[in-house]
């Protein structure tokens, strides 16, 4: 039996490792402790939430031009761009996604390969596709009143039809100082875009400024589930303005 090779002259077995190396291999960010709290890694969907205003709140933009600068393939979906931006990063300025658009972007191709790393800042933008209603109204079984889907239950479902073999990282924003001794469904509303983000994210972190250099965060959902709910304090350079 002949072994297949690809245009590099590697044989199916060794593609496959080498598939499974790359999704296996954490996406790296400016901050070590992130990058091992965060686990870009397979088809994660990984959601990060930081007060407005705040240099957290731009770590979207700044993970995609870390992993960019390394020579990694990523497409950042931002209505603001970085002033920085390598040649391996592709930005998109589409002010409201849909999964569809997502999903196609995982397929493009940047200097010759296909994306390693999906980040969408401001995630509530995303939207559903116009001629694709995500559901039937439900129906009440007790008094057969209808209720139409909520706002939330849509974007959830919109971020679930993000069909990708690569990780996404989403970020959003809260106005008020993250409390980070309670879970988010005690000090926020149940459709708030953070909230819903902990039912399509694992994990799903909570970021406030404990120091200069140091930031505290919650582990609000844990993919491994035991450490949910968990606080730790992250170094946390501030990077160049540059970036």
């Amino acid at each position: 039996m002949t072994n297949q090779v690809d245009s590099s002259g590697a044989s199916v077995a060794e593609q496959l490792r080498r598939q499974r190396d790359e999704a296996s291999t954490l996406m790296p960010t400016p901050w070590p402790d992130l990058t091992q709290l965060a686990e870009l890694n397979f088809r994660h969907k990984v959601g990060i939430i930081a007060q407005r205003g705040t240099r957290e709140a731009k770590v979207g933009r700044d993970v995609a031009v870390h992993a960019a600068n390394t020579g990694l393939p990523v497409v950042l979906f931002t209505g603001y761009p970085p002033s920085t931006q390598p040649k391996t990063l592709v930005v998109k300025e589409i002010p409201d996604p849909t999964d569809s658009h997502v999903n196609a972007a995982a397929k493009i191709h940047i200097e010759g390969r296909t994306p390693r790393l999906i980040v969408i800042e401001r995630y509530e933008r995303l939207t559903r596709e116009p001629h694709e209603p995500y559901s039937e109204p439900m129906h009440d079984l007790i008094d057969e009143v209808s209720e139409e889907e909520s706002w939330g239950d849509r974007l959830m479902w919109t971020v679930r039809n993000i069909r990708v073999n690569i990780p996404v990282l989403l970020t959003t924003v809260v106005d008020e100082v993250p409390d980070l001794a309670r879970p988010l469904g005690r000090w926020l509303h149940i459709d708030h875009p953070a909230n819903v983000m902990t039912d399509v994210c694992k994990p799903t972190i909570v970021l406030a400024r404990s120091g200069s250099e140091s930031v505290e965060a919650r582990l609000e959902v844990d993919p491994h589930e035991y450490r949910s709910g968990e606080r730790s304090t992250l170094a946390w350079k501030p990077l160049p303005r540059s970036s």
